[in-house]
């Protein structure tokens, strides 16, 4: 590549008189700095890592994911945002979901990509600060390889079939104008996948520096390593990994005031394995956490367009108990996390006349409060509090182990690792019973990871992962299809059933238009 920034005044005069190279006919542009002039530091490094975090993390997988599943029913203060598109399933290669996920998952691993390349032609400044560019290095691994995860999961037909096809292996820094690349099967990708995460954990191992939940780490890398094996069904390897982190990274589940706090306040809990953090100078409409489904705040006044669904509302307060109290008349904290104190709940709702108006179910999650004596630590003035997106929690890990116990039919050992996370959210030992099949284990997998990661983004792929296994799909009330809500009949959960192609999301248009080798999903 050329580097403009050691043309001499001898260059340019040669430029002057020279019309046969065609590297000095380049047009000079002041102020353009090329990658190995710019990439020259362990302090550089540290920058593009910045970049590419913030490009990887966005609010659209919690936002759409909610919406399209079976998250959130629809708002009172609704004025048509998305009702017409994802809460109807409508998905197509122009889509957000697919579009964003494929386009900033890409742009970050390009700049990973460099981070890689550049790390290893950097010449540290001492002993200390190349610990510091192998901890680096090890971070962009990890990402480089949740990105491709993310591709794999949400754009293969079939993430446990190793011959189908996921996305492209990006390993390289590619030409600009070189686009033409066939998709890599899923087999290609975990075997990608699985060498980043083992190459970084040996640098995180190396470089000794302490796991950092705000970035990169050797406890995420793990995790991952987890969460990549139970997305291939590979539930052995899934377990191990599992384990090793529930059991070497120091964490510990969150008791119930904490839990809140990592929601609420932001607070760095110890179950906290990683997220992206989001600075207060970022908090704005367009692109903050709780602005998913609310125009202003996370409150009834805060004109929300999304509510709590009906159906999920009914597995965490069945009794319909007045909301501003459910901190402390519901165990389960989960219940005053996510309904909002000043929700009007509707014991009758089945049968009310005005059900969009008398039913109303705030989303409390991200920058929420106990109850209406407090407000809401969430908010959208400039330069006020801002969500970090949660990508991985401990919570996760025991997730992922009561799916290998219901591999192999231990369904004791199904009950041990879901009493193990309901106890922590209870604040005292949870009743938990023992599930009597493989139909009802993975049941009662898929309905304690919709409580447990409501509103983070999961729900997609859980069902997608676990509905066959649990023959459980969308599960949407009646109410939030009611006309009395807004009729719409072709969002009825059988229009989306579990073997739909739109559990895979189509290759999106900002691929298909400039790469000519690309294969499109089936049925777009």
């Amino acid at each position: 590549m050329k580097n403009i920034f050691k043309i001499s005044i001898l260059t340019l005069g040669v430029l002057l008189t020279s019309s046969c190279n065609r590297d000095l006919l380049d047009t000079y542009s002041p102020g353009v700095i090329f990658e190995e002039d710019a990439l020259l530091s362990s302090a550089d490094l540290q920058l593009l890592l910045n970049s590419a975090l913030t490009t990887m993390g966005s609010r659209t997988e919690s936002e759409i994911v909610s919406i399209f599943t079976d998250e959130v029913g629809i708002g009172f203060a609704n004025g048509g945002q998305g009702i017409n598109d994802d809460y109807v399933f409508f998905l197509n290669t122009g889509s957000d979901l697919p579009t964003a996920l494929w386009a900033n998952t890409y742009a970050s691993i390009s700049r990973l990509n460099r981070i890689i390349d550049a790390s290893d032609k950097i010449v540290p400044a001492n002993a200390d600060d190349a610990k510091v560019i192998a901890n680096i290095k090890a971070q962009a691994l990890t990402l480089r390889a949740y990105g491709h995860l993310l591709i794999l999961g949400y754009f293969s037909t079939d993430p446990t079939d190793n011959n189908a096809l996921a996305g492209l292996i990006s390993n390289r820094i590619d030409v600009f104008d070189v686009n033409d690349f066939p998709r890599n099967t899923n087999g290609e990708f975990y075997t990608f996948i699985h060498k980043d995460l083992d190459d970084a954990i040996a640098l995180y191992q190396s470089s000794g520096v302490a796991a950092n939940p705000n970035y990169g780490n050797i406890n995420f890398a793990r995790g991952l390593k987890a969460r990549s094996y139970a997305y291939k069904g590979d539930y052995t390897n899934a377990e191990i990994w599992a384990d090793q982190v529930i059991n070497t990274a120091g964490l510990i589940l969150a008791n119930k005031a904490t839990y809140r706090s990592i929601f609420w306040t932001d607070a760095v809990a110890p179950e906290v394995i990683f997220r992206i953090q989001r600075i207060v100078q970022q908090n704005n409409q367009d692109t903050n956490l709780h602005n998913a489904w609310f125009s202003l705040q996370p409150t009834a006044t805060g004109a929300p367009s999304f509510e709590v669904s009906r159906a999920l509302h009914n597995k965490l307060n069945p009794g319909n108990l007045t909301a501003n109290t459910l901190g402390t008349t519901v165990a389960d904290v989960r219940a005053n996390l996510i309904i909002g104190p000043d929700s009007t709940i509707d014991p009758n709702y089945a049968f009310a006349p005005d059900y969009r108006n008398s039913d109303r179910l705030i989303i409390n999650k991200h920058g929420g409060r106990l109850n209406t004596a407090s407000q809401p630590w969430a908010n959208t003035n400039a330069n006020n509090p801002n969500n970090s997106f949660k990508i991985m929690r401990l919570s996760e890990m025991y997730m992922i182990k009561a799916e290998a116990r219901a591999q192999v039919s231990d369904f004791a050992g199904v009950r041990t690792a879901i009493k193990t996370v309901r106890d922590a959210r209870f604040g005292a030992s949870a009743t938990v019973a023992t599930p009597a099949s493989s139909t009802a284990a993975w049941k009662m997998i898929l309905d304690e990871r919709r409580v447990e990661f409501a509103f983070e983004g999961y729900r997609f792929m859980d069902i997608k992962r676990l509905g066959v296994k649990a023959n459980s799909s969308l599960d949407r009330d009646p109410a939030d299809y009611s006309s009395l809500t807004s009729n719409y009949p072709a969002a009825n959960p059988i229009n989306l059933p579990l073997n739909s192609y739109k559990w895979a999301l189509p290759i999106p248009n900002v691929e298909v238009n400039v790469n000519s080798k690309i294969v499109q999903n089936p049925g777009y």
